[in-house]
């Protein structure tokens, strides 16, 4: 899914040069048969799969062991600066990303929203709105 971003967000660039990759994600769900633990790998896999792809920010909502994971994943991985941050809920990502400053995406960005909670997904309301 985040090879799909980032394929997006060099079509965006091509367009744009300052056109900026971001995906905001929570705890999303793996295959039932891993165990609590396999879970919290893959979400650190996410993480750091998403620094290796270059997206230019990542945004990892909710408390969880799984979240925690994907963002030291981005952090683990070479994550810098204000690439990737950990936010509790979805009301303050909704915050985050409705300010002004660096972490709200402008137009011409590519944003990917993913997660098993429906919160989280309605980010996404945020830019559908812009179009």
């Amino acid at each position: 899914m985040l090879r799909d971003l980032a394929e997006a967000g060099a079509v965006a660039r091509a367009a744009d040069d300052t056109s900026r990759t971001w995906a905001i994600i929570g705890e999303v769900a793996v295959d039932a048969g891993l165990s609590e633990n396999d879970g919290v790998v893959e979400h650190d896999r996410l993480g750091r799969q998403a620094v290796r792809l270059a997206v230019d920010k990542t945004l990892c909502v909710g408390e969880s062991r799984s979240v925690r994971a994907l963002h030291q994943g981005a952090i683990m991985e070479g994550s810098w600066g204000d690439e990737a941050r950990l936010v509790a809920t979805a009301a303050e990502a909704r915050v985050l990303l409705s300010a002004p400053g660096d972490w709200r995406p402008a137009s011409g960005d590519v944003v990917f929203v993913a997660a098993a909670s429906p919160e989280i997904a309605a980010l996404a309301e945020i830019w559908q709105g812009a179009r």
